[in-house]
């Protein structure tokens, strides 16, 4: 579990992290000094993942199970700077998950993407936001689709329809590309890479963007500009201390010029789910 400097400093500040019963607010400057003391943590060598891996699980279970005074504390404060740190470690932890479900999926070691860790919540976040639709879509784009497009996978089940993924990151795309044919889905999740957000939408009724796609007022921005007027526009976001693992969408008064909320499915409480749903329509 050892990250840097001596195995045994290391050993014994990620054995406090975990049986620290500091409150949630301590509890979690306490991780972002851990997180800080080891820039392994942020490039995620292989050494750095298990440490890693066993942080950001109890940080979930903290945030699950956090009592009613933690979460008034939390709204309270707003934003603090430790957030942020917490966020980008969750993000390369989540990333990181993906990349090594892929590598054992290519070795043949695991049976099936449901064994993928996340599989059964992200499947629980698309079909919460199957439900707030009202028709069934007949072209989906999915944004930020990641090493592994697991929720362009679910939206391709549940809904039965094709689903066009796009990424900044080409080697993602190569990755996931590769992957899809694989596995035999390259003729119903197609993968592309965008690198700027200069992209036609036009032609998809429906439109989802993954949580940890970026800058999110940039890709608003740009489907709205593009898009069909018509078009079904499904925004991730986190709410409550859920935003400590993810910076939320932030519904300003431009976004709000732009768009119209029609519909929500907010994540809270004791559930073990991470990832809130906006519905969207745009405004003409």
């Amino acid at each position: 579990m050892a990250t840097g400097g001596s195995d045994a400093a290391s050993l014994t500040t990620l054995e406090s992290v975990l049986r620290s019963s500091a409150s949630l607010d301590e509890f979690t400057s306490l991780v972002a000094d851990f997180l800080e003391s080891d820039s392994g943590f942020t490039t995620y060598p292989t050494s750095a993942f298990t440490a890693l891996d066993h942080v950001m699980e109890h940080l979930e279970s903290r945030i699950f199970f956090a009592t009613e005074v933690e979460e008034l504390i939390f709204n309270l404060k707003r934003e603090m700077p430790h957030y942020r740190v917490l966020q980008e470690a969750y993000s390369v932890w989540e990333t990181t998950l993906e990349q090594h479900f892929v590598s054992r999926l290519r070795a043949g070691t695991v049976s099936g993407i449901s064994d993928y860790r996340l599989a059964n919540r992200l499947q629980r976040v698309v079909r919460r936001e199957v439900s707030m639709l009202d028709h069934r879509p007949k072209r989906v784009l999915f944004i930020g689709s990641g090493p592994f497009p697991i929720s362009a996978i679910w939206l391709n089940r549940i809904l039965g329809v094709s689903v066009d993924g796009i990424d900044v990151a080409p080697a993602a795309v190569r990755e996931s590309s590769s992957l899809m044919a694989a596995i035999g889905l390259e003729k119903v999740i197609s993968l592309r890479h965008e690198p700027d957000g200069a992209y036609d939408v036009s032609d998809y009724d429906l439109i989802v963007i993954a949580l940890l796609a970026k800058p999110k007022e940039q890709i608003l921005e740009n489907i709205h500009r593009t898009a069909r007027k018509d078009c079904t526009v499904v925004c991730r976001t986190s709410f409550g201390l859920r935003s400590l693992l993810y910076e939320p969408t932030f519904v300003s008064h431009a976004l709000l010029e732009k768009f119209s909320i029609q519909d929500m499915r907010l994540v809270q409480g004791a559930a073990d789910d991470t990832v809130s749903s906006l519905r969207l329509q745009i405004r003409t």
